[in-house]
């Protein structure tokens, strides 16, 4: 059975590995090994999809070390600064391993404006991810919410990034009309609020790179 509705599911990214060089420092339950069943929905989904984004970016090149850490045990936070929907944690990306796809979401969208993941670099960029939940809201008609929060340390830049995005957002990867499976919907969403938080920053860090 489907439903309109839009975003996500997990790609997995290592350290050092071919996508760049982003430290990770997960939840200590993936280190002892967790597994995370999805529920939003028994339809299978397409597979998760890393957007690019929105506006376009030049970092000339800018060297970065860049250490992500996974907060969201030790705050478990209801719900985020910028949206009054609390948290159902009833997604897939409850799971442990959600810190590898947002290292690979930085990694891929550092790569797209030109900056440079260094691991020895003295430029160091600090990722706390804090928060993230997909909600599907309402009956018959359904309203896709993608939330997530990150905290930067960067320099003299201390700033909590924090996204309520919906499928009728103009940025929203897919329309509020799409016929799509929960599960795809939940992931396209959750790709899309991810991106959404890194590409904040980005705003702000263009200060440092021009």
């Amino acid at each position: 059975m489907k439903r309109k509705l839009i975003f996500l599911v997990p790609a997995l990214v290592f350290l050092n590995s071919i996508y760049g060089q982003v430290i990770i420092f997960p939840l200590p339950a993936l280190i002892i090994g967790s597994t995370g069943m999805p529920e939003h929905g028994f339809l299978p989904g397409k597979p998760f999809s890393y957007y690019p984004a929105i506006d376009k970016y030049d970092f000339n090149g800018l060297k970065l070390r860049v250490e992500v850490f996974d907060d969201r045990d030790s705050l478990k936070l209801k719900k985020i600064q910028c949206s009054e929907l609390e948290f159902t944690n009833t997604s897939e990306f409850v799971n442990p391993k959600t810190i590898f796809i947002v290292s690979k979401y930085i990694d891929t969208l550092f790569r797209q404006s030109g900056a440079v993941r260094d691991s020895t670099s003295n430029d160091t960029l600090q990722v706390r991810f804090e928060a993230i939940d997909a909600r599907l809201i309402g009956l018959g008609s359904i309203r896709a919410h993608g939330l997530c929060q990150i905290k930067i340390k960067y320099r003299n830049l201390i700033k909590t990034y924090c996204i309520d995005i919906t499928d009728a957002d103009k940025h929203s990867p897919i329309g509020k009309n799409a016929f799509v499976t929960r599960k795809t919907a939940t992931r396209i969403i959750a790709s899309a609020s991810i991106r959404e938080v890194i590409e904040q920053f980005f705003a702000d860090l263009k200060t440092y790179a021009n």
